[in-house]
């Protein structure tokens, strides 16, 4: 059977916490590779009240059976009430690429 490989995507407010985030699910291997991006303005209404915020984007690359394991993570670890959690089933990927990513969150390799 296929892998099928996904991207799991949040923003957060501060680098410290993109980055605790981001190493964390490395560590576990819920994810292979995370994409921190600098820079996003998001404008929403929270509480009836329009906001704006300067954010970081962060893309997690990982499987999709570790994906509901990553999304939990991510929301436990979170600092907003509601945080953003969005998955994406990515159609087609690089051979290579994604051996690679199987094998980094792949708890049974070395």
């Amino acid at each position: 059977m296929k892998e099928a490989y996904c991207m799991v995507t949040t923003t957060v407010d501060s680098e410290i916490i993109a980055n605790t985030i981001s190493q964390g699910a490395i560590a576990e291997k819920l994810a292979a590779c995370v994409q921190m991006i600098p820079g996003v303005i998001s404008h929403y209404e929270w509480h009836g009240k329009l906001e704006k915020t300067q954010e970081l984007l962060l893309q997690f690359k990982t499987t999709e059976n570790l994906v509901e394991n990553l999304m939990q993570y991510i929301k436990s670890s979170h600092t907003y009430d509601t945080p953003e959690i969005i998955m994406i089933k990515i159609g087609d990927i690089d051979p290579d690429y994604g051996k690679w990513l199987y094998m980094a969150v792949n708890k049974d390799l070395p």
